[in-house]
């Protein structure tokens, strides 16, 4: 039978073995690698505690401790108190505290006797486990044939962890001995980390030293580096270690290869933004009310979710017309998608029931705690989905490695769901969104493993640490310098003392960075021939790593009193020099690159692919003008915005809100309904439809703005009925077809509001959230073509055009020109303007005599990108000649073919 061979340093951490160096009954790393193997011989269960779940339970017996030293820090924060008191506990047991005895010892340790009274112990910590371990060696449990190769000396482990090596057949492990060459600099560098004596050297061919300005330039040197050893020398990227600490670096070093034929190293990293992970956390979000609108479509188009993708979409659509869980688009969609499922043959009602237990549920107003039993049962409801569909996915014998890295990712969810759950019900009745943010971010925070690259067959090895490195190796390319500070010791000089004076010896933090140093030079001098180092810019958060310190320090000194800088990569691409580093060397090649979209005021579009359309609408009149190639992408081209679904903008939002509210009011049978009556139903339709048709409006935060909005409203709707009802205005129409023809085809649209009089009269009003210069300029300057239409429309054979009037809600003012006045209106908002009859005229004229762009070869212009010169006469009907700093013409405010004609450069 073989001896198991356990390579062991105090430090923790894993131990990475190389792909051609044996590996079976064989194993590296730290304490939990040690602990794990124990249990494995002993036959003890190893189950995953999370730490959240010992950080609750140890809370509840902290909180029966009266009087303690730390009654203060409880109160002011239950968990992280209880978070940092758990892990000196565990500390302390593996010291050799035995959980009672206090004397002699600092205060703190009379209330941890206390807890541990009452503390359950039902998720063991490393004492308990280790504890267990020698409960069944005593018991006559028997480890097989081994050695324990200790890279420190016994005492300097843990007392609890000494008991346990006493059973064991330890050796201390011999010193790693430098294998690079005599006299190369790679073997001075590992000398002077050794602490031998060594003269200065300077880099020679088996240590180059470089530096980068950026992440992206040192990654791209480095994967050119492999992939030209890839292409000469056989085996040689599979014989080199990677020492990365940052792991979004080594994936995007991955990524790089990948691109270059290189096999990969298979960089991962822990992640909580994988998409499966975020369900849960917005499901949570659902158990508010009003609903975040911006939750609930991340929800939606989640790339994994308990519903169908085309059901998710039609939802998500709906949301992104209406943002609000129970508006009218939400609810019509939903109850559509509901009577659809019910007509299902194969799963009747299915649907129905998966999509009324997800969204129709109770819910607690957004700034008051909610039900300890809801917010559970939610958790519960994600565990069940993400259990299920990971079992579908193990289940598939033709699942691909995608597909089981999202079964990974939903068993990960699962495990957090379910705990999140348990320690949501070891709470009160009712939890805050504070108190469950803490809970959630104690839950998710391992995330989980995301590997983008497969670890290829002959690709490098990747370490994010020399002390991993086990196994001789040819070639160590360290990227980035800079490492992490290791952590301290909680206690204080004085406790350490004290502990000490009473026999319980706690590391200050030196043992652990000794093991971890030494650990460190071992893995260097396993390095055959060369080592590449790559620095890049320093980080604020990170210092440069010791060992580099102390070899850089060398090469200074040898270039004393020259200053001495390492080449800059940027630098040997720029002058070709692609051997200077050498045998660490890449290549360089020459890219024309493309330049971005010009902006081209005309476009070569033959006549034979347009055709005019059999319908107008005031909007598609008004870009025929103003830009004829937005209306040929748009209503020849067909071009589509994306089909993601999103929400609109707050400007949009309040605009859109205050149409529904007034088409809800004044939609009923049409009678100007009193001033008093019309503010009281608006007011309450605000209420009612706030937390609707706009929920991001009705967030908590939002409060004071949402107060503000609806003053605005109700002083808007005053207005408008006062100034109906002065000039005499008896019936009012909201949202009304639009009748009629212009240019010989049908028109089509809605008008928002068409006021009567019973003498015939007629107005029309278009409401407008904001933009006063904007409505003002426009009335008086004759451009107010949207409102030419309508009034086109409703004009009568043989009969005056109606009046005109905007109405600007958030201001609560009208603007109506004096050539078509509306009556009823202040004196002073009747603006000196032309009649809409005129601007009709004029509109009507300049489209019918600028359209050989449509009928002919001519060239369709891009007219907000031509000089005002170039345009046909009436343009401006439609376009400014002067624009302010920082305008655009209306044409292209909502336009989204700006990257098209390189109005705005492609990103």
């Amino acid at each position: 039978m073989k001896v198991a061979s356990l390579c062991i340093r105090l430090r923790p951490g894993r131990g990475i073995q190389l792909a051609d160096n044996p590996s079976f009954n064989r194993i590296t790393g730290g304490p939990e690698s040690l602990l794990a193997w124990l249990e494995v011989q002993v036959g003890l269960p190893q189950v995953d505690v999370h730490r959240a779940a010992r950080v609750m339970q140890y809370a509840e017996a902290l909180g029966s401790v009266s009087d303690a030293c730390f009654a203060r820090s409880f109160a002011a924060d239950r968990w992280e108190t209880a978070s940092a008191l758990l892990h000196r506990r565990d500390e302390l047991l593996l010291c050799g505290w035995d959980g009672i005895r206090s004397d002699g010892c600092p205060s703190i340790t009379r209330d941890l006797a206390e807890a541990e009274k009452v503390y359950s112990k039902s998720f063991p910590g490393e004492a308990e486990r280790l504890a267990a371990v020698l409960e069944a060696l005593d018991a006559g449990q028997r480890l097989p044939s081994h050695v324990l190769k200790l890279s420190d000396d016994v005492v300097a482990w843990p007392a609890a962890w000494q008991s346990v090596l006493e059973r064991m057949s330890v050796e201390v492990a011999s010193p790693v001995s430098p294998m690079a060459t005599d006299g190369s600099s790679l073997r001075s560098a590992s000398d002077v980390l050794r602490g031998q004596p060594t003269e200065p050297f300077d880099g020679d061919a088996s240590l180059r030293v470089a530096k980068a300005r950026s992440e992206t330039v040192a990654t791209e040197f480095v994967a050119a580096v492999l992939a030209e050893e890839a292409k000469t020398t056989s085996g040689k990227v599979a014989r080199t270690v990677v020492l990365c600490e940052d792991d979004s670096l080594a994936v995007r070093l991955d990524a790089s290869l990948q691109r270059r034929g290189v096999p990969t190293m298979g960089a991962s990293l822990q992640t909580k933004a994988h998409p499966v992970l975020q369900v849960l956390p917005l499901a949570l979000e659902l158990c508010w009310d009003p609903v975040d609108p911006q939750s609930l479509l991340d929800l939606l188009t989640l790339p994994v979710i308990p519903f169908r993708r085309a059901i998710a979409s039609r939802l998500a659509r709906a949301l992104s017309e209406e943002p609000g869980l129970g508006s009218a688009s939400w609810q019509q969609a939903f109850d559509k998608i509901c009577e659809e499922s019910d007509e299902d043959l194969d799963s009747p009602g299915k649907t129905s029931l998966t999509l009324r237990d997800w969204f129709c549920a109770d819910r607690s107003p957004a700034d008051q705690p909610v039900s300890t039993t809801l917010m559970a049962g939610q958790c519960r409801k994600v565990a069940k989905w993400a259990h299920g569909r990971a079992a579908v996915i193990w289940n598939d014998d033709n699942r691909s490695d995608s597909d089981e890295q999202v079964a990974i990712a939903l068993g990960e969810a699962t495990r957090q769901a379910t705990l999140l759950g348990d320690l949501i019900e070891l709470s009160d009745a009712t939890i805050t969104q504070p108190q469950l943010g803490r809970l959630l971010d104690e839950v998710t925070d391992r995330g989980v493993q995301s590997r983008p690259c497969p670890v290829a067959e002959g690709g490098p090895t990747r370490v994010r640490s020399l002390a991993e490195i086990a196994d001789p190796y040819d070639r160590l390319i360290w990227l980035g310098t800079t490492t992490a500070d290791t952590a301290g010791s909680g206690w204080s000089v004085k406790q350490l003392e004290d502990f000490a004076a009473a026999g319980i010896e706690l590391d200050d933090g030196t043992r652990q960075l000794r093991s971890l140093r030494s650990a460190e030079v071992s893995g260097l001098c396993l390095a055959r021939e060369s080592m590449l180092v790559v620095s890049m810019p320093a980080s604020e958060e990170q210092r440069v790593h010791p060992l580099w310190l102390a070899i850089e320090q060398k090469i200074l000194d040898y270039h004393e009193p020259q200053r001495w800088s390492p080449s800059a990569i940027e630098d040997l691409v720029e002058n070709d020099d692609c051997d200077v580093l050498s045998p660490f060397v890449f290549r360089c090649g020459s890219v024309a690159p493309q330049a971005p979209q010009p902006q081209r005021p005309v476009w070569d579009i033959p006549a034979s692919l347009l055709s005019d359309r059999e319908t107008v609408s005031a909007s598609e009149l008004e870009d025929r003008l103003a830009c004829p190639l937005k209306w040929t992408f748009r209503y020849q081209a067909g071009l589509r915005p994306s089909e993601i679904a999103s929400l609109p903008n707050e400007f949009q939002l309040r605009g859109n809100l205050f149409h529904k509210i007034l088409e809800r009011v004044f939609g009923g049978d049409g009678a100007l309904p009193d001033v008093d009556d019309a503010v009281r139903q608006v007011a309450d339709a605000f209420d009612e439809r706030l937390p609707l048709d706009a929920a991001p409006l009705a967030q908590p935060e939002k409060r004071v703005e949402s107060q503000r909005l609806k003053a605005e409203l109700v002083k808007a709707t005053r207005l408008f009925v006062e100034t109906l009802a002065a000039g005499g205005y008896t019936k009012v129409q909201i949202e009304v077809p639009i009748e009629g023809s212009a240019f010989g085809k049908e028109m089509r649209g809605w008008i928002d509001c068409v006021a009567s009089a019973e003498d015939d009269r007629e107005a029309v009003v278009d409401f407008k959230y904001a933009g006063r210069k904007k409505f003002n300029d426009m009335i008086t300057e004759g451009r107010s073509v949207q409102l030419a239409t309508y009034a086109h429309s409703r004009r009568k054979s043989g009969e005056r055009y109606p009046a005109v009037a905007y109405l600007v809600l958030s201001d609560g003012k009208f603007f109506t020109p004096d050539g078509s006045p509306l009556a009823g209106v202040d004196q002073a908002q009747v603006l000196e303007g032309p009649s809409i009859e005129r601007v009709w005229t004029n509109f009507s004229r300049a489209i019918s005599d600028t359209e050989d762009w449509l009928t002919t070869d001519e060239a369709v212009p891009a007219r907000p990108l031509q000089v005002t010169g170039e345009w046909p006469d009436g343009a401006e009907t439609v376009l400014k000649a002067k624009l302010g700093k920082g305008e655009t013409q209306s044409v292209c405010r909502y336009c989204e073919y700006k990257p098209f004609c390189g109005l705005e450069a492609v990103q």
